[in-house]
């Protein structure tokens, strides 16, 4: 287990896109090849999937969600938006497990990349700047800190 040093300028947003680079670049290599993949190596793929997403989730909706719960303007209604793809990412990937039509579950996993592809996208184009206004820095660091701790992060020395 590494240990983790508290670093002032952790920032959640920064963070979080690092982590959002991560996570296309395990859904390139699951586009490429989807094609090639049967039900249990969609299973596989979808269970991976599962894990990385709703952890991603799980720590975005408690600590960036949460800071901008009591934020003024249109913040409620982006929050709620994507809160719902959450939970559509979470639907999608509990049904994988029952298809049994191969070209169902891969139109499935391929459906999960989309809408998390998508989700992303919102995320970096509008929810990440509009947490950068409304949250002061201070706020977004003591977030990163806080982040970085539940991932086992170590702060480069």
């Amino acid at each position: 287990m590494s240990s983790f040093i508290p670093r002032p300028n952790l920032d959640l947003i920064d963070l979080l896109l690092g982590e959002h680079a991560s996570l296309l670049t395990l859904f390139r290599y699951y586009e490429n090849i989807l094609a090639t993949l049967d039900i249990a190596g969609l299973r596989a793929a979808g269970a991976v999937l599962e894990a990385v997403l709703m952890a991603h989730a799980i720590d975005e909706d408690g600590l960036l969600f949460n800071a901008l719960q009591t934020a003024q303007g249109g913040v409620r209604e982006t929050l709620d938006a994507m809160c719902d793809e959450h939970n559509e990412l979470r639907r999608l990937l509990e049904d994988l497990p029952s298809i049994e039509d191969l070209p169902r579950a891969r139109g499935q996993v391929r459906k999960v990349l989309e809408l998390a592809r998508e989700h992303f996208a919102v995320e970096e184009r509008i929810l990440f700047g509009l947490a950068r206004r409304v949250l002061p820095q201070e706020n977004l660091s003591t977030l990163g800190g806080e982040y970085a701790r539940r991932r086992g992060l170590c702060a480069l020395a």
